[in-house]
């Protein structure tokens, strides 16, 4: 009988979890796998939970036949405990603490094909005090085979959007030591080159299955790992300054209010921004070059226009102080 395969889901990982890393794993992949698993299952139905062996497997990326003890392996390693600081329980205050995540896993024999967790108490509100969360695709997750592949992947995704100072704003760049990477990677290497090995393993993984490119470098004076990517723009076919879409939508309401009937004005503002973002607002050019025109006194708004692009640059702000006029008297 054919398994009938699940549709595998995005999660929300806190970031304590995702920038920190699972005592005792060595360079296992599958304990961060599970881990992603369980994560899952926490958000969705609280701290107990029932999984089927078939649902398991096919979130860690395993074959439908594959050896359960390597997941009972994996589920040991997720029970050794981790320091946490910091946090408060039950009106208590603590300032560190020894917790497992996985507090108990079960397969009963009357119930042979699931088995059953509970994430830890302590654990949770540790989670709930922390902020910050990275979003990961379990589809994307669950392919990778080596723990550099993921933990580099994770820590790509948790630091996308980050910039250094007097940094390129298109290029994202995190910089570890060579202590921080043996903890992640479950790795005892003593000087940098052993390390670069592993990691151009991971890159190599990392473009494989996601496409996306990451570069690596050792910083011989700041003794640091440098990770380095070009960002993606995140609304490619949007053909006017980002910072000016809030104004030009605005502008917009401004002058059509007399003939526009609005229930819900914020939902309406964001499908006019959906509009513009994705290049399907009729007449956009006019309504930006009369915005331009009438508030900014640019007359020639041409000139910031590139038709090879079809995009506009911004400009400096000149605000008009004589008497404004209708758009559509333009």
């Amino acid at each position: 009988m054919a398994i009938e395969k699940i549709k595998l889901p995005a999660i929300k990982k806190h970031n304590s979890l995702t920038d920190g890393y699972i005592p005792k794993s060595s360079k296992q992949v599958l304990p961060d796998k599970l881990l992603n698993a369980l994560y899952y299952k926490y958000e969705r139905e609280g701290n107990r939970f029932v999984m089927s062996l078939q649902e398991l497997k096919q979130l860690l990326g395993l074959k439908s036949d594959g050896n359960v003890e390597r997941i009972y392996e994996a589920i040991g390693i997720l029970r050794h405990p981790v320091a946490v600081k910091d946090f408060t329980y039950k009106g208590k205050k603590a300032k560190w603490a020894s917790i497992s995540f996985l507090k108990e896993a079960v397969r009963w024999v009357e119930k042979e094909n699931y088995i059953e967790f509970e994430i830890s108490d302590m654990m949770i509100e540790v989670l709930k005090q922390k902020v910050g969360y990275t979003e990961l695709d379990l589809s994307i997750c669950s392919q990778f085979k080596t723990k550099y592949g993921l933990k580099i992947y994770e820590m790509y995704k948790r630091y996308y959007k980050m910039e250094e100072s007097g940094q390129d704003i298109n290029l994202g760049i995190v910089k570890k030591d060579l202590d921080e990477l043996n903890k992640k990677f479950g790795t005892s290497y003593k000087t940098p080159s052993g390390m670069l090995r592993g990691i151009k393993r991971g890159l190599k993984e990392i473009e494989k299955i996601t496409g996306e490119k990451i570069e690596c470098f050792y910083d011989k004076k700041e003794k640091f790992f440098v990770f380095f990517w070009q960002k993606k723009p995140p609304y490619p076919k949007l053909r006017i300054p980002y910072k000016r879409v809030d104004e030009l939508v605005e502008w917009y309401l401004q002058h059509r209010k007399e003939d526009t009937n609005i229930k819900n004005v914020e939902k309406y503002k964001n499908q006019l921004k959906e509009a513009i973002f994705n290049d399907e607002f009729d007449g956009l050019d006019t309504l930006y070059k009369g915005m331009l025109a009438f508030k900014y006194n640019i007359l020639n708004a041409d000139k910031y226009y590139d038709p090879i692009t079809g995009k506009y640059k911004d400009f400096e702000e000149v605000p008009l102080n004589s008497q404004k006029m209708n758009l559509f008297d333009f």
